[in-house]
């Protein structure tokens, strides 16, 4: 039972905080997702949302700026 317990601990982690973002279509998330360079900068959640850790937040912006779109500041 302890070892079976261990394993499980392994099996689902925290990766950190990361934002939820809603798209207004699926069309603009694929769009985002795949045109946002360099890659990895955020990943695909479902049909409309991306998720993009805090750390990679800055790129983000700048990444979805040159595909000309402005996520406005967090309030």
């Amino acid at each position: 039972m302890l070892a079976d317990t261990a394993a499980r601990t392994r099996e689902v982690r925290d990766t950190g905080t990361f934002h939820l973002l809603v798209c207004a279509n699926e069309a603009q998330a694929a769009l985002v997702a795949e045109g946002c360079t360099p890659r990895g900068l955020c990943s695909r959640v479902g049909q409309r949302h991306l998720a993009v850790a805090s750390g990679n937040l800055p790129a983000f912006r700048k990444a979805l700026l040159k595909l000309g779109y402005v996520l406005p500041a967090q309030r």
